[in-house]
């Protein structure tokens, strides 16, 4: 990270603003780039404080950091921490061995609030095994039946994700689509988090969440929802590419950890999953 300064906020700090101003003030102008990377820097600090390895947010490379920055700036959706954020500064590894990346995260939250920019409000309702629910030849779920009282909270207990799109302005329902749990896991399966951190996985603690916001990506690449601002196509295409890997790992040594976690602890750190993301 260079020896800016002793202090790692610092010199996370003066790394950010090196490697993100140039970039930054020629996309958004000079104001709105000093204020992204004021708020991404507060950020990150805050996750870092709160991680078991604080070291691992100031190690990532000068490039992710900056492209967090970049895509923070052009949105405005800013990363944050806790239960209500939407989204988050992540650092992983890519592969076992390589330079952590800062990655973009956003939470179901975060994919929501992004949709309603382009007229459309996203509502995603889980449904339980016991739910009685149709969906018509037309693709439209009619609700007969739903235990509000007890809403699945697992993975076993739960069947799918409604995906209700309403209009922004008059709270019209415009389509209400359905997004099976086989479908969800499908996407799961290719995940980086899911493949290469087991039971330390975001998935692992909070699989409902997941699956709402992945049934919200869902809805958006079928055309349920249609997305024509730049900047929220950017925002998204950055989450997906921070989790989506198809690529396979390399060979482990013998006693060394999958790819995402490092040998001495987790690289995905307590304030992701406390995240609730």
């Amino acid at each position: 990270m260079g020896s800016v300064s002793k202090n790692p906020q610092q010199q996370f700090r003066a790394l950010a603003v090196a490697s993100a101003t140039g970039i930054l003030r020629d996309w958004v102008g000079e104001e709105r780039a000093a204020e992204a990377i004021g708020r991404v820097s507060t950020a990150i600090a805050a996750a870092a404080a709160s991680a078991k390895k604080p070291q691992d947010f100031y190690q990532c490379t000068p490039a992710s950091v900056a492209t967090v920055i970049a895509i923070s700036a052009l949105t405005g959706v800013m990363p944050s921490t806790g239960a209500t954020a939407l989204a988050y500064a992540i650092p992983r590894r890519p592969r076992q061995g390589d330079p952590l990346q800062l990655t973009y995260q956003l939470s179901h939250r975060g994919v929501c609030a992004l949709a309603e920019r382009s007229g459309s409000k996203i509502v995603p309702i889980p449904v339980g095994m016991d739910d009685d629910i149709e969906v018509g030849p037309d693709g439209e779920v009619r609700v007969n039946s739903i235990d509000i009282d007890n809403p699945p909270t697992t993975e076993a207990e739960l069947r799918g994700v409604i995906v209700l799109v309403k209009d922004r302005q008059t709270g019209r329902v415009l389509f209400t689509g359905y997004v099976a749990k086989k479908l969800i896991n499908a996407r799961r399966a290719v995940s980086q988090d899911w493949k290469y951190s087991g039971d330390k996985s975001i998935w692992a603690t909070w699989y409902v969440e997941q699956a709402m916001k992945t049934a919200c990506h869902y809805a958006m690449g079928r055309g349920w929802v249609v997305v024509d601002d730049t900047s929220v196509q950017r925002a998204l295409s950055a989450d997906i590419t921070a989790d989506v890997s198809e690529q396979p790992p390399r060979p482990q040594n013998i006693g060394e950890v999958v790819e995402g976690v490092t040998v001495e602890g987790e690289v995905i750190e307590e304030a992701e999953a406390e995240a609730g993301e």
